[in-house]
Parts: C-alpha cells; structure tokens; sequence
C-alpha cells in the first residue's frame, strides 16, 4: 500500500520554515488572515448548500498529518462550515497516518474521514472496501466541470470515485534569481534550456544544483526529476501506465527520463559537486546554492513551496525580485502544458449526513477561495482565479495551474509503497554508478512483478 513517507518531512520541514517567517500566527479555528469577509460569508453559505439546508450538528473526526501553524490555517479553511452548519470538525494529527488508520480500522474504530497525501494508499483502501464512494454523494457534473480529469482518475477505482483532492502544490517549477541566471524565461523548450545549460558549463558555470538527501526518504527528489520527464517526453498515457505498474521500468520511455536525468545529475559540469555532491546535498539546503557569492549554481527543481520557503530563510529574499520560476519547460511539444501535483485527498470511512456535507463543502469553489486565501496551498476547484491567492508567486503558480489542459498526481505517491522505496534506492544507485542502469531498472522491474495488487 502506498504512504509517501517524504510528505510527512516535506510538511513538517518545508511549511514549518515557511510559515515560521509570517508576521503572526493565525489563530486555530479562526478562518484564513488573508481571506476577505465577503469569501468567509461566501464559504458559509455554500456550506448552508452542502448541509442541504440544514443545521445537523454533530462530528466529523478527520485523521490527517498536519500539526502546528500549518494545522491551524487548514482548521481555518472549516470554520464557515462549523458556523453554518453546527458539525464540529476535530482533526487528529498524527506523524504515521499509514500506521494509526490501519490500527483504527483494525480495531474496528476508523475516524469519519482521512486526509490522505497518498493517493495509492486511497485506491487500496477502496479495494479493501473501507472508503464511501463519492459519486451519489457529490455533483459529479460540477466536480467534472470543476476539478482537473487526472486528479479524479487518480481516485477512481472501478468506475467509482473515493477520494476527492482539496488542496494542492504544483511539483517540478524550476526556479532561479533573476538577478544572477542569465538564460531563457522561460525557455521555450528543454532543448533550448539544455543548450543555456551547456554553454553556461563550458564558460565555467555550475548551471544546476540537485539534492537527493532526505533521511530515510533520500532519492525522492530525483524520482520527482524522472516523473516529469516520463510525463513531458512521453505523455500521460505512459505517466498513468508506468505508476500503475503497467509500463515495465526496463521500457525505453523510462530509460529515457532515467538518462536526460542522469546526464544532469551525475555531470561535474553540469550540478554543483557532481555526484557525489548530489547524493549528500539535502534537497532543502542545495537551493541556497542560488545565493552564494558567486552562485555556485543559478538553477534548481522544486515543487511551489520553494518560493515562499527562501523568502523565509534566506535575508534580503524577496519574490518575483530574487526568486522566480518557470514552468518545467516541454519536451514533447504534445504535451505541452501538463502538470504533475501533490496534495491532500479527503476519503470517507463512514457514511453519515456530516461526513457528506463536509465532501460536498470541499468540492466548492467556496472553499478553495479560502484554502488560496491561506498562501499556504493551492485550492485545487478551478473556479478559484489567481486572484485569490495573497502573494505575487502564489498567483503566478495558480494560473499555470488554472490554464493547464490536464493535470496528473505524484507518480510517486500513487505506487505501492515497495515500489516508491526501490524508487528511490534506484535513483541513488544510478546517480552512484550511472553505468550499472539497465541492472538497476531490471532490479525495478522484479519488484513491480510482485508489488501492484492481483488484478
């Protein structure tokens, strides 16, 4: 079953950083600081719709991973709901979701709901017949009409759909210092980003920095690298093949993305310490390489966090001024545009007149303005215009993720959990000894033999 351990550090680490520089904290319970009276009031009434015009009451008892300032802006984002509708939302926080909702559903005292970063371990929880489908309990008209078609695929299991996404972040931007990097923004394609890269190494640049250490989930930021590399050479339909464990790892696609990869990763000239400095750089700390004097690199991949997490740290940092981004540049002129995310979907153990509500009431509009409104996550309804959002960057991302033509879920994080692990061993092995890939890729391709559920 898939649990993409990496969030819980990415949360934890990344947003606790993020948020750790604003100028106060919000209050728990109390709705987003950025959000408007006229959004909170909207939020209330459309969660008045959600109820169907009643006041039931009761609770809703949500099992998610955040904790701290973070918990306290999503608690935010329920309070027009709590208001309107009586039902109290308590969440519990816990830094092992896999391990306490296995241990509640075995003892037979599963919580309303779970907010799951893991969109494999909520396909399985679907198969095992744990999760409440969503499709009578939703307009599945306006979800449709509302939500990106990869998202609510990635929740689908047998035609029904059981998780529905309600905050998000787009993965792979690649960002630099306007002031220092000197190439294409953006560039047009990978081909001409590629050629900046390469003239810039032959004048004695460093053009990239990578960092794959991550404690026990070291490699996952190369595995995010090679999911958008598989997605923008060779399409979704491979992308959704490959994580479903239908497209073997020895197949040329995926060799493919293995090797534009590595000819980043494991080139001295091309990141900042060569392989070695990959595998011990943290994928938190490589970035500051954009700052040093001189830049020891003026390019890196990261997911929308990026932006708002050097602001924080990094003195005299400011947006849009001394980091921007650009989108992960196309490769495959056929799939220009598409998106690779990560974020939270909400699943229902218990069917009840509160836990409906409360699904109808994420899937608004409504909510997703408020959600914006924190600068915290995306709202993933679509309805949400940039405008919403409080920073310069967080509307940039919002309209790359607004205007793109589909959007697909972390390959990663939709594996089974044995396949993510060897995945990220396997990038490691291959930024080690670039040589022994087809070993490692054949190693790949036993596990998923035996990884993926029967049937």
């Amino acid at each position: 079953m898939a649990s993409p351990r990496y969030v819980t550090a990415v949360l934890s680490t990344v947003l606790a950083l993020a948020v750790a520089g604003c100028a106060a904290d919000p209050e728990p319970a109390a709705a987003p600081p950025q959000a408007a009276q006229s959004a909170v009031e909207a939020a209330r009434q459309a969660a008045v719709e959600a109820a169907r015009g009643q006041r039931p009451g009761g609770t809703v008892n949500l099992l998610g991973l955040l904790s701290g300032p973070q918990l306290d802006q999503y608690l935010g984002t329920f309070k027009p709901f709590e208001d309107a509708t009586g039902i109290t939302v308590k969440y519990e926080s816990t830094g092992d979701l896999f391990a306490v909702l296995q241990t509640r559903l075995a003892g037979g005292n599963p919580p309303d709901a779970v907010s799951d970063p893991s969109a494999g371990q909520l396909r399985q929880l679907a198969r095992d017949g744990k999760l409440v489908p969503l499709d009578t309990v939703l307009d599945m008209a306006a979800a449709r009409r509302d939500f990106p078609t990869g998202l609510l695929d990635m929740t689908t299991v047998d035609g029904k759909l059981y998780g529905l996404f309600f905050n998000t972040a787009v993965q792979s931007l690649v960002w630099y210092d306007p002031k220092r990097y000197d190439g294409p923004k953006p560039p047009g394609t990978w081909a001409e980003l590629s050629g900046w890269a390469t003239r810039a190494a032959a004048s004695g640049k460093t053009p990239w920095c990578i960092g794959l250490s991550s404690g026990p989930n070291s490699g996952w930021p190369g595995a995010a690298w090679i999911e958008q590399l598989v997605l923008k050479q060779s399409g979704p339909d491979v992308f959704d093949a490959w994580w479903q464990g239908r497209q073997p790892w020895t197949s040329p696609p995926i060799k493919q993305a293995f090797q534009t990869f590595g000819a980043i990763a494991t080139d001295p000239k091309q990141v900042v310490g060569g392989p070695t400095g990959v595998l011990s750089a943290t994928f938190d700390q490589s970035p500051l390489g954009l700052y040093a004097k001189p830049p020891s690199c003026y390019l890196t991949v990261q997911a929308d966090f990026l932006g708002s997490m050097l602001t924080q740290t990094v003195p005299g940092v400011k947006p849009v001024e001394d980091i921007s981004f650009f989108p992960f540049p196309s490769i495959d002129p056929r799939y220009k545009g598409l998106l690779e995310t990560s974020g939270e979907a909400i699943g229902l153990l218990k069917d009840s007149p509160q836990s409906q509500a409360f699904a109808r009431y994420l899937a608004t509009p409504e909510f997703s303005a408020l959600v914006a409104a924190t600068g915290q996550w995306l709202g993933v309804n679509k309805q949400v215009g940039p405008e919403k959002y409080p920073s310069a960057l967080g509307k940039q991302v919002a309209a790359l993720y607004r205007d793109a033509p589909d959007v697909r879920y972390a390959a990663q994080a939709s594996m089974p959990l044995p396949m993510e692990t060897a995945f990220f061993k396997a990038v490691l092995a291959y930024v080690k000894q670039p040589s022994r890939l087809d070993t490692v890729l054949a190693g790949l391709e036993r596990i998923r033999r035996t990884a993926y559920p029967a049937g």
